[in-house]
């Protein structure tokens, strides 16, 4: 079975599951979470290829993800705001639409699926990094502040790739990610926004008039870097939509 983990990262209130991107993991909520702990208890869920889930990720998909996550929050989560960037965004619209975890809502961050398939190159790249200099030139195209991305993040990123299993898994992710399979299914009808940077190279915001969508000026592909204010006002809507 694919595998997933489910971490708790803290605060109380309300659950709210964020679901990371591609090469992520829940380190990449740290700038985040800590904003949300107020007034919510913040779920961190790490699919397969990732963080400290297993390798098995099955054929990749997103699909295949929101099955593993579903199974491990049974039981634990009540009716969680998920909250999903670039990949994790792909997963989160296949979970709220299958409505086996109950969500009340979805904030989305640069989601795959929902525009042309996420930058080639980038996706490429990534599993096959082997040198601290080529991982900091890559990473760095995720962000217009290049500061936010240090040398250090970039060194660990090649050191988990010594793992060949997990090397193996990203690159099976990286082809389902360009395989042209179907979109992901458009937000079924609970409250939901979209975030999206105007500097995104990775997942370039949609060129049509979108629902929902809000536009972030100077901002790349995290926008839970670099718009962090943005992202925590987004979702202290979707839990209380009548706060002011």
């Amino acid at each position: 079975m694919t595998d997933a983990a489910l971490h708790r990262l803290g605060g109380d209130g309300p659950d709210v599951l964020l679901i990371h991107g591609f090469g992520a993991d829940r380190l990449s909520w740290l700038a985040l979470a800590p904003q949300l702990f107020p007034f919510a208890t913040v779920w961190a869920a790490e699919y397969a290829g990732h963080g400290t889930a297993g390798n098995d990720v099955g054929d990749g998909t997103p699909a295949a993800f929101a099955t593993a996550i579903e199974t491990e929050i049974a039981g634990r989560l009540t009716q969680p705001l998920v909250v999903g960037h670039s990949l994790g965004g792909a997963v989160a619209l296949v979970l709220a639409a299958r409505g086996v975890v109950d969500a009340t809502g979805l904030v989305l961050l640069a989601p795959a699926g929902l525009t042309d398939i996420p930058d080639r190159s980038f996706i490429d790249q990534l599993p096959e990094l082997a040198d601290g200099d080529a991982a900091f030139a890559l990473l760095q195209q995720l962000v217009v502040r290049k500061v936010l991305i240090t040398r250090r993040m970039a060194d660990g990123f090649v050191e988990s790739l010594a793992d060949e299993a997990r090397r193996t898994a990203l690159r099976r992710i990286a082809a389902a990610l360009k395989s042209g399979a179907p979109p992901a299914p458009f937000p079924p009808a609970i409250p939901f926004c979209l975030l999206w940077g105007t500097a995104d190279v990775i997942v370039p915001p949609p060129l049509v008039p979108t629902p929902g969508l809000r536009m972030l000026p100077e901002v790349g592909h995290l926008p839970q870097v670099e718009a962090v204010g943005e992202v925590v006002e987004a979702i202290r809507e979707r839990l209380d939509p009548h706060s002011p």
